[in-house]
């Protein structure tokens, strides 16, 4: 046995990173062949595929141990942390993933030129690729890093300095990976990775289980311990103003912010869908990711944190919640089970990580090398120097996550920037003819002045206890009930400025907006000015009302699902079954409605 593992589970590591390089360099000459197949997967994946890889990149090694830590802290009903978005993925399901199809763009941010004209366009494409690559990329990278450097240190049992260095030669092979395979090898690593990953993580919640008793006993023991919070097993949200509740604020953050950027589905979820053989294909592999994602997946996490809280009701040595997670693998596994889980874990952070490398390369070569810097040479040319630049951004994210204090941490800081730049501006673009370029750039610069002062200095401290009546021990810029404040108090100033120099700026030019409304068929109430100068009988593909009536239906059957699934865990079968039904109903009709929209409308399959 070396450190918490035998010899036999360092054989199944050792095998599956070996298997993980190998489907990479499997790929590597189909990704040379040009910047599309190494960033889009020359438009080829089926639904089922890209869906299960937009689900693979969501599951990173970070989530299991956040939700677990959620669950230890306040109980279940903090869990819609992790939830809440899936409103907007419901939105993205029936009418994003078929426009960013459409689009046939290579990235999300390529989107910006199409959408506006003019320097300022320019301008701010090639500013949004470089946030996105060289910040956003990074600060996801090193908070799934954190992470893994906590599962390193308690299922082997060394040092987190140690561990850092483990986990940054994990690192390393996911570069080779992503930099020898592009979205060719990343798809299937994805799929590897996700089987591993859910089946790992079942059989650490089944053992977990079955060590508490079984679910009934689980429910009972929980019911009686008064003193944790979530003793209740209330599934529905808390919101109030007691430690273990969700604050108001919060709760408009997460409910009311965090959607808007899921529903839009940019990054490396647009990604997915662009690559997509068809918009059929891109509104089903959302459709099966929003399903997959947040209604069933995030169970077996939740069992293995309810049950840590009868096994390990203490951690000892002042030590965080976010532990018990990696103690669980180490003290309910069996030889060669023990390597399984905690290999699924790794698979969990190489199929994130090699998505941010593949996705963070593509913006720095598609919308910044390419467009701005070397153009007209050859594919390999744009390939290869895809690949130096994967490297650079993987240092960044290990740099950040060696001076963050914790994966909560860097996730507060993501929200906050993320509300400020990305969030209604993203709907502004799709939905207001009006809105431009210079508005838009004026929302990127205004976020990123504002996020910092607000996060890291008291500037805000004085004028938001004012606003919000708050008392003078509260501390605006770092209470962790005040975050959903913060994302919207970033988001109403930034919005509020690039509204306003949007009207006092010229609009985009008329024949660079007929063309977008031509290409992309938005809404016509929203851009009724553009469709009127056309002069031609114009068809939207997709109606306001439908889509609405498609969203509500779809977000009732995912909210059916986690209700079903939790109630029959927790023993009230006949509410388990009632909300199944529901689900199975709601689901039909989505599909129904689903395959109906293509069959009215052969432009958008």
């Amino acid at each position: 046995m070396f450190g918490n593992l035998y010899i036999l589970d360092w054989i199944f590591i050792i095998v599956f990173l070996a298997i993980s390089m190998g489907v990479g360099l499997w790929f590597s000459k189909r990704a040379s062949e040009s910047v599309d197949s190494y960033f889009v997967s020359g438009r080829t994946l089926s639904w089922w595929l890209a869906g299960i890889s937009i689900i693979a990149t969501g599951f990173a090694s970070d989530t299991p141990i956040w939700i677990s830590s959620l669950i230890r802290r306040c109980g279940v009903h903090y869990a819609w942390q992790y939830w809440a978005p899936f409103i907007g993925a419901a939105l993205a399901a029936v009418l994003f993933a078929r426009l960013w199809r459409r689009l046939g763009v290579i990235t999300d941010v390529e989107f910006i030129e199409l959408r506006y004209s003019g320097n300022c366009a320019s301008t701010l494409r090639f500013a949004t690729a470089c946030t996105q690559a060289l910040l956003f990329c990074p600060l996801v990278i090193s908070w799934v890093t954190k992470a893994m450097v906590v599962i390193a240190s308690e299922v082997t049992g060394i040092s987190r300095e140690y561990s850092l260095v483990l986990t940054l030669g994990i690192v390393g092979l996911s570069i080779i990976i992503s930099m020898s395979s592009g979205l060719w090898g990343v798809i299937y690593t994805d799929l590897l990775q996700f089987v591993l990953a859910i089946v790992g993580t079942s059989l650490l919640a089944f053992f977990a289980v079955r060590e508490v008793g079984g679910l009934g006993a689980m429910v009972t023991k929980l019911g009686a311990m008064t003193d944790w919070p979530g003793h209740a097993l209330n599934l529905v949200p808390s919101i109030g103003s007691e430690p273990t509740q969700m604050s108001v604020w919060n709760a408009i953050g997460y409910f009311g912010i965090l959607w808007i950027i899921q529903a839009v589905q940019g990054g490396w979820g647009a990604q997915r869908l662009l690559a997509c053989r068809n918009a059929k294909h891109a509104t089903y592999a959302q459709l099966l990711a929003v399903i997959l994602y947040f209604g069933v997946i995030a169970w077996p996490w939740i069992l293995t944190g309810m049950c840590s809280v009868i096994l390990l009701p203490t951690l000892g040595d002042g030590a965080d919640n976010d532990v018990a997670y990696p103690r669980m693998i180490i003290m309910l596994m069996p030889v060669l089970l023990r390597g399984m889980v905690v290999a699924a874990m790794i698979a969990a952070f190489i199929s994130t990580v090699i998505t941010l490398f593949n996705w963070g390369s593509s913006y720095l070569i598609n919308d910044v090398y390419r467009r701005f810097l070397v153009k007209n040479v050859s594919q390999r040319h744009y390939v290869n120097a895809a690949r130096m630049m994967t490297v650079g951004i993987g240092l960044l994210g290990g740099i950040i996550s060696m001076y963050a204090e914790n994966v909560q941490q860097l996730l507060s800081i993501s929200f906050v920037a993320m509300a400020g730049s990305m969030s209604v501006n993203l709907l502004l673009r799709w939905f207001w003819w009006r809105f431009n370029a210079a508005g838009d750039l004026a929302i990127l610069i205004t976020a990123y002045i504002v996020s910092p002062l607000m996060l890291f200095t008291t500037l805000f401290n004085g004028p938001a206890a004012m606003i919000l009546r708050l008392p003078e021990t509260v501390q605006f810029n770092s209470d962790p009930n005040l975050l959903g404040a913060r994302m919207l108090l970033v988001m109403l100033i930034s919005t509020a400025v690039g509204v306003i120099v949007s009207l006092m700026t010229k609009p985009t030019e008329e024949k660079k907006l007929e063309e977008f409304v031509m290409r992309v068929r938005p809404f016509h109430f929203f851009w009724m000015p553009v469709i009127k100068r056309i002069g031609c009988v114009y068809h939207e593909d997709e109606s306001l009302g439908r889509t609405l009536v498609s969203w509500l239906i779809l977000t009732i059957s995912v909210g059916a699902l986690i209700f079903g699934i939790g109630n029959l865990l927790f023993g009230s079968i006949l509410y388990g079954i009632v909300f199944i039904i529901v689900f199975g109903i709601t689901m039909y009709l989505t599909i129904r409605r689903i395959n109906k929209d293509f069959e009215n409308n052969s432009s958008i399959a």
